[in-house]
């Protein structure tokens, strides 16, 4: 396969804004796209080269992808980075420098997709002196070959900005869509998509199956839509057709299988009149997929086996030692109440650890610890590396934690950042093990001596949590949790966790399953701060007088979980320090910045998102000023997440619900 044709994509994808469209255009690539590469595809479809589970990144700096540019197009660098400030995209400027390269000197050979793969493939593993220089040939290499359209996105996929609106919701939908039966309701096929009626974007499928439910095929036969009734008669005429009654359809719902391939379904698409039999078998699809994604962090397999084999396929795709998942992630509660109602009880209560979270993998005397990031850190941690491998009793096992600074003397739990130096160290690790020790709290398991238990109600996952752990005191322990359905019960336990010096309690439904990745309202956390949010910093200001070395105003960013784009949502200045000594400072953020500076007007910047900055505010407000559509009123910085990756920032989705749930506290208090 040819990389102009998945550059060709990337242009589609980029020109529509439909999210069902994006689906689409992506589903129609894949289904047209070799086996082999199908995993390629995937992950280049989302900026990457390697699968969810790895921690290898391509690690381009702007500034070095400025000097490739320089070097492969022969002209100076200057000039490469007054064009990157005029557009604030080095593709733009690649794809021009192309352009004005003399073409004769150009195309001599096609790029191929592989070709494209394995050179960004081998960006991350050059190390050492003269790594620079074997990075920038990699990729000029590329770029000498590429049209202007395949450098502009060559470029993107470099420096990890893509900027085609796809990220992992889309994938998923496209994978459904490329390899499963499309299933339809009479009501839907009047929606419109990008400026096509369904129906008429269905029936344009020349050569496809489809089952129709007799009531709605009748539809067709009643709409006055004249242009509706003619395109219906054709595609009866051109497309294989089979008419089901009622009954027929409710049992092709009830079907374990709705693989494109399977010849017993023999259908690319079902149209029945009932929503509630559509979005029944949507259910089962999306949630095989889902399944399988949770289970392997990695697009590329998961495409490839519902390419080859559809639900089995999927269904075969197990966790593996080695290869860290998504951990599950916890909800924010108003309150005990809050809590029980959404968890339900009896329930389990445990500390909520200020600390960060270790996924450990154990194979034989083999162990792997890895961040929430799924960043290595076993090197950084050889005393939980060695407790593992004394206090767990098993052969394989995948367990999690959270890692928590310790001061044996006062004996109180540290802060986070006090602790957050030592993912960070890469020398000295000893000293600095006895400078800031931990105490490992484990809390759950997920895999076991080859079994895997995510589906396990979590008591039982707690069970056999005990039962493989032999306690090392002050080292590796149990989380400390109380099972009740007592309010007071939690009101002491939650007091008690704070005088400890953590952060507050969790809430976790006993019978649930392990969920990575989802907020699903398994597991909640209660602290007793105000609501804060985990967002990232997307461009600021420079300022003036004594603070003008030093960007001084900030503009914060949650996410669009399905496009995987940065929406703004307000500015920040307080609760950031002039002195380092004091915290996190204006002199720290500028440093850590300016080196992701991609356009400059005047004072104003503009950055690639890089870091985590946690938000205190006084309320959400509807704005039109900010692409999120709301603002946060009074901001603040709180800290650093430097646990944290950009993709594990709060999304619009929950900014939307913590924007109703205040109104809702408003109302309640009005009408009081």
């Amino acid at each position: 396969m040819l990389y102009c044709e998945l550059a060709e994509t990337y242009q589609k994808l980029e020109a529509t804004t439909l999210k069902l469209r994006k689906a689409s255009i992506l589903a129609e690539f894949l289904q047209k796209t070799p086996l082999e590469e199908l995993d390629k595809v995937c992950y280049l479809a989302l900026g990457r080269v390697f699968p969810g589970w790895s921690e290898m990144e391509l690690g381009i700096a702007s500034l070095l992808m400025v000097k490739t540019l320089s070097k492969t197009y022969g002209v100076n660098t200057r000039k490469v980075e007054e064009e990157w400030k005029k557009t604030g995209d080095l593709g733009d400027v690649a794809e021009k420098l192309t352009k004005s390269k003399n073409q004769s000197l150009l195309f001599k050979k096609h790029l191929s997709l592989a070709k494209v793969f394995d050179n960004l493939q081998k960006l991350p593993t050059l190390e050492g002196s003269g790594s620079q220089e074997k990075k920038m040939m990699l990729i000029s290499e590329l770029l000498s070959q590429a049209s202007p359209l395949e450098a502009k996105y060559i470029c993107r996929t470099v420096t990890g900005n893509l900027r085609i609106g796809v990220a992992e919701g889309i994938l998923r939908d496209a994978i459904v869509e490329a390899f499963f039966v499309a299933v339809f309701s009479k009501a839907e096929l009047l929606q419109k998509a990008d400026g096509k009626k369904t129906y008429e974007v269905l029936f344009e499928s020349e050569g496809k199956r489809f089952v129709i439910e007799e009531s709605a095929a009748k539809f067709f036969e009643e709409i006055k839509d004249t242009d509706a009734k003619n395109l219906f008669s054709k595609f009866i005429e051109k497309n294989k057709v089979r008419a089901v009654s009622k009954k027929d359809a409710e049992a092709i719902a009830k079907k374990e299988y709705f693989w494109k391939k399977h010849t017993d379904l023999d259908a690319d698409y079902l149209v029945f009149e009932e929503t509630e039999l559509v979005n029944q078998i949507r259910e089962k699809i999306v949630s095989r997929v889902d399944e399988a994604l949770e289970v392997s962090n990695d697009f590329g397999l998961v495409a490839k086996k519902a390419s080859e084999e559809g639900e089995k396929g999927l269904s075969s795709i197990n966790l593996e030692v080695g290869h860290p998942i998504k951990v599950m992630l916890a909800q924010k509660s108003t309150g005990i109440d809050d809590a029980f109602e959404t968890v339900g009880t009896p329930c389990a209560v445990e500390y909520k650890y200020d600390g960060f979270r270790m996924q450990i993998h154990k194979k034989g005397e083999e162990v792997l610890i890895f961040t929430r990031r799924l960043e290595n850190v076993t090197r950084q941690f050889p005393e939980i590396a060695e407790a593992v491998k004394k206090g767990i009793k098993a052969d394989s096992c995948i367990i999690e934690g959270e890692a928590v600074g310790y001061d044996f003397k006062a004996k109180k739990y540290l802060a986070f950042q006090q602790i957050s130096r030592r993912i960070k160290r890469k020398y000295d690790i000893q000293e600095t093990a006895k400078e800031i020790p931990i105490v490992l709290n484990l809390f759950d398991v997920i895999y076991l001596n080859g079994i895997n238990i995510i589906k396990t109600a979590f008591m039982d996952r707690w069970k056999a949590l005990e039962s493989i752990l032999k306690e090392i005191p002050g080292r590796m322990v149990l989380a400390k949790q109380l099972l009740t359905a007592s309010k007071e019960a939690v009101e002491r336990f939650y007091k008690e966790s704070l005088e400890a010096g953590n952060e507050g309690i969790m809430f976790k439904n006993i019978s649930a399953p392990y969920k990575p990745g989802s907020r699903v309202g398994y597991m909640l956390k209660l602290k007793p701060t105000m609501e804060s949010l985990d967002l990232t910093i997307v461009g600021g200001e420079w300022g003036e007088g004594k603070r003008a070395a030093w960007i001084s105003s900030f503009i914060l960013a949650c996410m669009d979980r399905d496009t995987g784009e940065y929406k703004e949502i307000g500015r920040i200045g307080t609760g950031i320090k002039e002195k380092a000594e004091e915290g996190v400072s204006f002199g720290e953020l500028t440093e850590i910045l300016k080196k992701h500076i991609i356009k400059e007007e005047g004072r104003s910047i503009t950055v690639e998102p890089t870091i985590v900055v946690e938000i205190a505010y006084e309320e959400i407000q509807k704005s039109p000023t900010y692409s999120s559509g709301y603002a946060l009123r009074f901001p603040r910085l709180l800290q650093l997440r430097t646990d944290r990756s950009v993709e594990d920032i709060d999304d619009i989705a929950r900014v939307e619900d913590l924007y109703k749930k205040q109104r809702m506290r408003s109302d309640i208090k009005a009408n009081a």
